[in-house]
Parts: C-alpha cells; sequence; structure tokens
C-alpha cells in the first residue's frame, strides 16, 4: 500500500491554525494527512506560475506599463520561494521528519493575493481584450483551489476571494457604472463557495469516519475490544524501533475453556473471553499492551519492567485470571484458569522476534510443569529447534 503523506501545523493557535481546520470533526490520527493536502505539488506551483507570468507579462507588453513588470518580477520571486519549501518538504520526506504546512499556507496566500492585485490594475486599464484574459484566468482558478484544498475549507475560501475580490473592485473602478453590480455578486458566489467546501467536508468526514472505524476493526478483537494479531504485529513493530528499552511479553493460555463451549455453547465462552480481558486490563499497568491472539490465546507485553517486577506482574496475571471462577449463567461458574509463559527482553532474547518465540516456549512449558514459567536455558534446544 503506497504510503499516505503526512504534514504537521507548528502551532495550534493563531490565523493560520484557524485557516487550517478541517471545520468538520475528523479523527486527530487523520489530521497530520489533511494537513498534507495543502503543501504544493511542484508541478502545481509551476503550471501556476506559468499562467500566471503570461498573464503579466502579455499586460506589460500591451499597455507598456511598469506596474506589470513588476508583477512579473513578484511573480519569478514568490515562484522561486515555493520552489525552495517544496525541496525543503522533500528534504523532509527524505528525512522521516513531518514537513510545515505554513510555508505553503503562507505562500499559497501571496500567489492569490498577487493575481488578485494584478488582475485588479488589468481591469483599471480598460483594455478590452486584456480584461478578457484576466477574466478567463480568474474564473479558471475558483475550481482548481477548492479542488485542491477542500480539507481546508477557510482557506480556501480566502484564497478564492483574494483571486476575485480585487479582480471585481478593479472592474467597478475601472470607469463603467454598471460594473458596480459586480460587487454585490460577489455574495452569492462566495456563498455557493462556501457550500461547495462543506458538501466536500461532510464527504470528507464520512470517508475518514469510515476508515478510522475500519482501522480499528482491522488492529481490534470485537469480541473484548483487546487489539488482535495484526495490532500485535504493528505495535511490537514500532516497539522495535526502540530496542534498548526492557520488555516483557506475557504468552497466556486459558486451561478448562472448551468444556465451558461444548457444555454451556459460545455464548458462555464469549462471556469468559470478555470477563478474561476486564481482568487483564485490571491487574496490568496502564501502559500495557494486551492483545487476543485469538481463541483462548491472550498476550501482554509491559515496558520498562526489571526482571523480577515482571515475574511479581506475572504471578498477579495469573493470580487474577486462575484463583476467582467465571460466572456465565446465574450461579453456573466456570473453574477456568490460565497457564502463563513469559519472557525477558534483553536477558532472554536478543531481538523482538525471539523473544515472541521464547514467551511462546515458555508457555508450553508452563503447560507441562506448572502454570507459571518464565523461559530459561533449559527451553533453548527446543526453541531453536522451532
Amino acid at each position: 500500500m503506497e504510503h499516505q503523506r503526512q504534514a504537521r501545523l507548528k502551532g495550534s493557535n493563531g490565523p493560520l491554525a484557524w485557516l487550517a481546520d478541517p471545520v468538520v470533526a475528523v479523527p486527530d490520527s487523520a489530521r497530520p494527512m489533511l494537513h498534507a493536502t495543502v503543501l504544493s505539488a511542484p508541478s502545481v506551483v509551476i503550471m501556476a506560475a506559468v499562467s500566471g507570468l503570461s498573464v503579466c507579462i502579455a499586460a506589460a507588453i500591451r499597455t507598456g506599463q511598469i506596474g506589470f513588470w513588476i508583477f512579473t518580477v513578484l511573480e519569478l520571486i514568490v515562484l522561486a520561494m515555493r520552489l525552495q519549501v517544496v525541496r525543503q518538504v522533500r528534504r523532509d520526506d527524505r528525512d522521516g521528519r513531518l514537513p510545515s504546512i505554513e510555508p505553503s499556507m503562507l505562500l499559497s496566500i501571496a500567489w492569490c493575493t498577487l493575481q488578485g492585485l494584478s488582475a485588479a490594475a488589468i481591469a483599471l486599464t480598460g483594455d478590452l481584450v486584456l480584461t478578457a484574459i484576466a477574466t478567463a484566468f480568474t474564473l479558471g482558478l475558483i475550481a482548481p483551489i477548492c479542488a485542491r484544498n477542500y480539507a481546508v475549507p477557510r482557506l480556501a475560501t480566502l484564497m478564492v476571494m483574494l483571486c476575485d475580490l480585487p479582480f471585481k473592485i478593479g472592474l467597478a473602478l475601472s470607469g463603467e457604472p454598471l460594473l458596480w453590480l459586480l460587487l454585490p455578486m460577489t455574495v452569492p458566489l462566495f456563498v455557493g463557495v462556501r457550500a461547495l467546501l462543506g458538501n466536500f467536508g461532510r464527504m470528507l468526514a464520512l470517508s475518514l469516519e469510515a476508515a478510522e472505524r475500519n482501522r480499528y476493526l482491522a488492529g481490534h478483537d470485537p469480541l473484548t475490544g483487546l487489539v488482535n494479531r495484526h495490532g500485535l504485529d504493528e505495535t511490537l513493530g514500532q516497539m522495535a524501533d526502540t530496542p534498548q528499552c526492557p520488555l516483557v511479553l506475557m504468552c497466556i493460555d486459558l486451561d478448562r475453556f472448551k468444556p465451558v463451549n461444548d457444555r454451556y455453547g459460545h455464548a458462555a465462552g464469549d462471556s469468559v473471553l470478555v470477563e478474561v480481558a476486564a481482568r487483564l486490563r485490571h491487574v496490568t499497568p496502564d501502559t500495557a499492551f494486551i492483545a487476543r491472539l485469538g481463541g483462548d490465546e491472550f498476550m501482554v507485553a509491559v515496558r520498562d519492567l526489571s526482571t523480577d517486577a515482571a515475574r511479581k506482574l506475572a504471578e498477579r496475571v495469573h493470580h487474577a485470571l486462575s484463583t476467582r471462577r467465571y460466572r456465565i449463567d446465574g450461579d453456573v461458574a466456570a473453574p477456568v484458569g490460565a497457564s502463563i509463559g513469559y519472557a525477558c527482553f534483553p536477558e532472554d532474547a536478543a531481538t523482538l522476534d525471539a523473544l515472541r518465540r521464547r514467551a511462546d516456549a515458555a508457555l508450553y512449558a508452563s503447560k507441562r510443569e506448572g502454570r507459571l514459567y518464565r523461559y530459561d536455558d533449559s527451553l533453548a534446544q527446543i526453541n531453536d529447534a522451532a
């Protein structure tokens, strides 16, 4: 799957933060992806600059006014700055940093302001040919601006206003009284733009909500609410980024669980699994990572524990799961227990993959020799063969 580009907003307050807000409710995890839509692609920057330069140069040649050459120089300056930001974004992506969107936002605002002012200057010349060109160019900007920036509707609306409103003011001041009607006509235009962006925003919110729900379901067990095997693999993969951090991994298998399913039905078995998950949440630290691997198999991962603290935690977990019966139907209580095997990193394994294998080997040893077992060298030959 293609990696989804992400970006960040440095500050959570201020005008730029307000402009970058998606307005609709979106998950916090999705905001970096939304912010990335503000980043300008090189092709977009270049094509926008070519279009703006063409209009300014045409006006400068046709009218001979120095002001349009000044607009041309400003267009080139903004282009150079936007390309520099594009290069910085690429460096950030290459180095694994989230690029900041503030420079892209400011330069997009600056570019739209430049287009609005140059179009207004063209309108004030009274040249019908140049005015027709400026009109076509300005109207042609509205749809791409809305399409590219729909995730940040306030910014999109501001950019449209900066392109459109100065041009209409210039037309109104060009000497034709009837053109003053363009100013009140601006109101329905912006209402329509906001309505369009609002529709996009609602679609965005629904799609992000569905994506977040699917992401949650893909990584969690729907019965217990614990993460599943996929979520476990993802989290342990993230833990591998800090391999020096101590980690204890417990493999848990329920004892006498199958007779509960056989005698009382799967609904009774499900209630036991839900209660096991609740007991694990209660007895483990808040920082613990708890997973249901499938069936009656669970796993607990806890960071920053010494081997002695890991042993005590394993004993508490075993006690919580095995000493009290599980009430399943009125007065019926099932004597379900648990076998637990665990291993400690880095004492028992040099890698997280080895740690998982050795915790699993300790689980099988716990079923043979006792209900709680830590990996030791006596299991090395069996584990290495596996």
